[in-house]
């Protein structure tokens, strides 16, 4: 996240009159959203490991059951013949 983008962000969110010219001030705003950023993409990333996880156990269960649909066509067949 661009300083610019922080300070753009606590303008429009009614922190702007918190930046003035206090060198400390923007420092503890840019931590404060640095923060913030990397809690949001700890939470995606815990967001995309569930989303990965739940993906495995959809394809092992199409496996399983294209496997079972495979073993009943082999089966209806060799009653055919």
């Amino acid at each position: 996240m661009t300083d610019e983008l922080i300070f753009k962000m606590a303008e429009e969110s009614d922190l702007g009159f918190l930046l003035g010219d206090s060198w400390m001030m923007q420092h503890e705003i840019k931590a404060f959203a640095n923060l913030i950023a990397q809690h949001e993409r700890e939470k995606v990333k815990g967001q995309i490991e569930t989303l990965g996880a739940m993906y495995d156990l959809a394809s092992k269960q199409r496996d399983y059951l294209m496997d079972q649909q495979r073993a009943q066509v082999a089966a209806l067949r060799g009653k055919m013949q």
